[in-house]
C-alpha cells in the first residue's frame, strides 16, 4: 500500500470516528429533555440573531445602531400603546416609551447582546485556556504565581468587578466589553489548568517530553486540543452568563452611550418608569424574553457537561 493510500485511509478514519462520536453525542443530548428543551430555545434565539445580521430588513430593522429606526415621525413623548394585533407584527407585544414597537426592537437587541457576548466569550475563554493550561504544566512557582492572579479575580463577585473595571476605564460600550474580557477569563483559566494537571502525567505526554518536544509545543500542541471539551461546556454556560450582565449594566446605568441603542436591558430602563401606571408590558415582555434565553442556555451547557464527563455520566 503506497504512503498517499495510507493517508487517505486514517483521514476516512478520523471521519468516521468523528461522525460516530458526534451521533453518540447527539442521542445523548436528544435523551435528556432538559437538554433538549435548552437546545431548542439556543438554537432558535441564534437563529433569530443570525436572520437578523445576514437580512434585517426581514425583521423590520433597518438601523442596526439604534431603535429610532422604528420610528417613522421621530422622537415622541407618547407612552406606551398595549398590544394590539391589527397592526402588524411590529405591534403584538404593544410599544414602549416614544411608542417604539417592543417586538422588533427586542430581535434587534438580541442580534446586539448575542453578537457581543460571544465575541467576549471567545475571548476570555481563549486568554483563560492558555493561562490555565501554561499554568498547570509548568507548575512550581509559575504555577502558585499565576493561580493567586486567578484567586484574586475570583474573590470578587463578577457584576461587581464588571462595574468597578467599567468605570475605571472610562464608562462606554467598548469599555465594558473590555471589562467583561478581563473578568471573565479566571473561570476559564481554573478550568483548563485543572484539566492539564491531570494530562501531564498521561503517558502521551510523557513519550512527548521523551521525543524531544519543547514544553512550548507540549502545550499548544498537546494540552490544549485535549482540555477544548471542558472549555467549550463552560463557554456555553459562560454566554447566558454574559448576555445577562449586559442587561445588568444597562439596566443600572453603567454604560453611557446613546439611550435609544439597541439592548435588553436598555429596553428594560425604557419600560421601567412606566410600571408604576400599571404599564407592565414594556418591562415584563423583555424580561420574559431575557430570562428565557438565559434559563435555555443553561439547560443546555448543563445537558453538555453531563454527557462530557465521564463521572457525571457514570
Amino acid at each position: 500500500m503506497n504512503v498517499e493510500a495510507e493517508k487517505s485511509m486514517k483521514r476516512s478514519d478520523r471521519r468516521n470516528v468523528f461522525a460516530m462520536n458526534s451521533g453518540a453525542f447527539m442521542r445523548n443530548l436528544l435523551h435528556s429533555g432538559a437538554a433538549t428543551a435548552g437546545l431548542i430555545i439556543t438554537v432558535f434565539y441564534m437563529l433569530l440573531a443570525l436572520l437578523d445580521a445576514v437580512y434585517p430588513g426581514y425583521l423590520g430593522v433597518h438601523n442596526d445602531s439604534t431603535m429610532l429606526s422604528f420610528l417613522s415621525g421621530g422622537i415622541t413623548s407618547a407612552p406606551p400603546t398595549p398590544p394590539v394585533f391589527n397592526q402588524g407584527w411590529w405591534y403584538y407585544f404593544g410599544t414602549t416609551t416614544s411608542q417604539i414597537p417592543i417586538f422588533p426592537s427586542m430581535l434587534a437587541a438580541l442580534r446586539f447582546d448575542l453578537g457581543y457576548a460571544l465575541l467576549i466569550v471567545l475571548a476570555g475563554a481563549g486568554v483563560g485556556l492558555v493561562f490555565g493550561a501554561a499554568s498547570g504544566y509548568f507548575g512550581g512557582k509559575i504555577d502558585e504565581l499565576m493561580m493567586r492572579i486567578t484567586d484574586i479575580f475570583l474573590s470578587v463577585p463578577l457584576i461587581p468587578l464588571a462595574i468597578a473595571v467599567t468605570f475605571f476605564l472610562g464608562g462606554t460600550f467598548s469599555d465594558m466589553a473590555y471589562a467583561l474580557v478581563l473578568v471573565s477569563w479566571p473561570s476559564f483559566a481554573r478550568l483548563a489548568r485543572g484539566e492539564t494537571l491531570h494530562l501531564r502525567s498521561q503517558s502521551f505526554m510523557e513519550a512527548a517530553i521523551s521525543a524531544g518536544s519543547s514544553r512550548g509545543r507540549n502545550v499548544f500542541v498537546h494540552v490544549i486540543p485535549n482540555v477544548l471539551s471542558p472549555i467549550f461546556v463552560q463557554a456555553s454556560l459562560g454566554l447566558g452568563r454574559i448576555v445577562l450582565v449586559f442587561a445588568t449594566l444597562f439596566f443600572l446605568g453603567i454604560v453611557a452611550g446613546d439611550p435609544y441603542m439597541p439592548e435588553l436591558g436598555q429596553l428594560l430602563v425604557m419600560g421601567e418608569p412606566w410600571l408604576v401606571f400599571g404599564v407592565w408590558w414594556p418591562i415584563v415582555i423583555p424580561g420574559i424574553f431575557l430570562i428565557v434565553f438565559i434559563v435555555g442556555v443553561n439547560l443546555f451547557g448543563d445537558g453538555m457537561r453531563d454527557i462530557l464527563d465521564p463521572k457525571l455520566r457514570r
